[in-house]
């Protein structure tokens, strides 16, 4: 039997199910590997404060509470409506759920970029009151897109109850993946546009249990499936989801411990 290693950084959460999303799961792991994850989450929180100015491109609360579960400094500035709708609707037919997520992501930072770089940016001055770092700290964005993926079908947020009923029977009690597509883009502090772009795809696996009617039901009725790739929510406590690989908080939407390492390789390189 596979040995499983759930971690938590806060106190008083409840493992990977957490609200605040801090939460690490590894497969085959060691407390070594744990200790070095935890070890990049810390210093990566800690420089928001001082070095760089983190801003997520995303109104996702989800992914918020992930990013103050792990102490982050950071500003929202959210893409623009429509940047994901029509990326969706020209995508090729034959796109792979990693070139989805990733070039979603790359779209969704691209669209805050610019409005950070455009001249005599508002967004960028306002954002810019948020942080206590200082005019010489350069701004990080940060966007993710996730999609569920089971038996060959991609799986973004459902339209409606309908098809998030669709969904859920379709995973019951089935193996599926949880893939987030992570994207960091630096510009500097007076929002000259970068050519520093780091793109990452992650990957969770997860066991959803089979579902009897009464669960199904109870869960469509709940609401909490509105908004969430796969017509769920990982962070929901739902008892008949098991995390079988990967990381939690890639399953709620943004990977901590990929996005703590990315900063980690983009602050390093700017020290060199």
């Amino acid at each position: 039997m596979k040995k499983r290693l759930t971690k938590d950084c806060q106190t008083d959460s409840k493992g990977a199910s957490s609200q605040n999303g801090a939460s690490f799961s590894l497969l085959n792991g060691s407390e070594a590997e744990f200790r070095d994850y935890a070890v990049n989450r810390l210093r990566a929180s800690q420089l928001s404060k001082s070095s760089f100015r983190l801003v997520l491109g995303s109104r996702s609360p989800r992914r918020s509470l992930l990013l103050q579960g792990d102490g982050y400094l950071f500003a929202v500035l959210p893409s623009e409506d429509g940047i994901e709708e029509n990326a969706e609707a020209n995508e090729p037919r034959d796109v792979t759920p990693s070139e989805l997520v990733s070039e979603l992501a790359f779209l969704k930072a691209k669209n805050v970029v610019e409005r950070l770089a455009a001249p005599d940016s508002t967004e960028r001055k306002e954002i810019a009151k948020e942080f206590e770092s200082g005019d010489a700290a350069p701004f990080v964005v940060a966007a993710c897109d996730s999609v569920a993926v089971c038996k060959g079908e991609i799986m973004g947020k459902p339209l409606d109850r309908a098809d998030a009923e669709r969904m859920l029977r379709k995973l019951s009690g089935s193996l599926h993946s949880v893939q987030t597509g992570l994207c960091l883009w630096r510009t500097d502090p007076t929002g000259r546009v970068s050519d520093r772009i780091v793109r990452r795809i992650e990957t969770s696996v997860l066991q959803m249990q089979p579902l009897s009617e009464e669960q199904l039901r109870s869960y469509l009725e709940s609401g909490l499936w509105q908004g969430k790739a796969g017509a769920f929510g990982y962070q929901d406590g739902n008892d008949w989801l098991e995390l079988v690989s990967g990381s939690a908080s890639n399953v709620v939407g943004l990977p901590l411990e990929a996005l703590a390492a990315t900063l980690k390789d983009i602050l390093d390189e700017s020290e060199g």
